[in-house]
């Protein structure tokens, strides 16, 4: 029975084995995991193979064997021990380990055996996901190496100019910019890198912070002041305040500035990548207030 609708994550018995396994691995690399109920180092593998095959887009299938269920298959496989994995590639073993393996480990070998595209969308997709959850550290480490490991490729690069853009370090984004090829200074993180250079660069004749706030204390409505403290903020790199002003002014005069503060918003969520839980946020609520 199929335990994924997209067939990425299948139950195999020995009646399924050569269609699920061996045709199988012909059009991507199959992880067959021998696990068991009672099995807790089994309990532990299971979810990190499930999410490489989900990092994975397609490129890889897990197999799961129930050994206790299909003692044959698992015999004829010489299992002595579980969880143990193996690997399978145009229709052969092509590498297995054994024992609840670290993701990293995991992730090596399966490496080993998908193109160098395949292997890095993934592992671009794991550092992704580690940053999100907080762990930013780890992940520019990790995204380092893969800078390091694929001097051709933009797609590590353009992710690494993102983070660096929006946590302000202009100059070390600027540097690695320059490595990328033509095609990748047409993306929208490069884009991003150069509108915030222009911000940078526009702040000498925008006034500090504290005078532009005094303009607002004496009167609430002055859209100037609040648009340029809005810029100031953001090139402070203190984006959820800047839109909270850009949205004051969109709520009282959307026509300021040629609609100034909503093409200013828009400019910020390209800032921040386009995505996460600020933008989808802040662009929510842009639509509840033009709609």
């Amino acid at each position: 029975m199929n335990a994924n609708g997209d067939n990425h994550i299948v139950d195999v018995t020995l009646a399924s084995f050569a269609d699920e396994v061996i045709r199988a691995s012909a059009r991507q690399l199959v992880m067959v995991d021998f696990w068991a109920d009672w099995c807790g180092p089994c309990r532990n593998l299971s979810p990190i193979l499930e999410r490489l095959v989900e990092q994975y887009r397609g490129a890889l299938r897990l197999a799961k064997v129930n050994t206790d269920q299909q003692q044959d298959l698992a015999a004829q496989f010489g299992i002595r021990s579980l969880p143990t994995v193996f690997f399978f590639k145009n229709g052969k073993p092509v590498d297995q380990f054994m024992g609840a393996q670290p993701e990293s480990v995991i992730r090596e070998i399966i490496g080993r055996h998908l193109d160098g595209s395949q292997s890095g969308e993934a592992d671009i997709e794991a550092i992704r996901q580690l940053h999100e959850q907080g762990e930013t550290g780890e992940a520019k480490r990790l995204l380092g190496q893969l800078v390091e490991r694929s001097p051709e490729d933009d797609s590590p690069r353009l992710l690494l100019i993102q983070w660096l853009t929006v946590e302000g370090m202009l100059d070390e984004a600027e540097v690695i910019a320059e490595s990328l090829s033509d095609k990748g200074k047409e993306s929208r993180e490069y884009a991003a890198l150069l509108s915030a250079l222009e911000i940078r660069e526009s702040l000498g004749t925008i006034p500090p912070a504290e005078e532009l706030e005094a303009c607002l204390e004496r009167d609430e409505n002055d859209h100037q002041a609040r648009y340029l403290l809005a810029q100031r903020l953001v090139a402070e790199h203190r984006h959820v305040d800047a839109m909270e002003h850009l949205l004051e002014i969109i709520r009282k005069d959307r026509a300021f500035e040629d609609d100034g503060a909503r093409k200013y918003m828009v400019r910020i969520f390209g800032l921040l990548g386009g995505r996460g839980e600020v933008v989808t946020r802040y662009r929510a609520e842009l639509a509840r207030i033009l709609n």
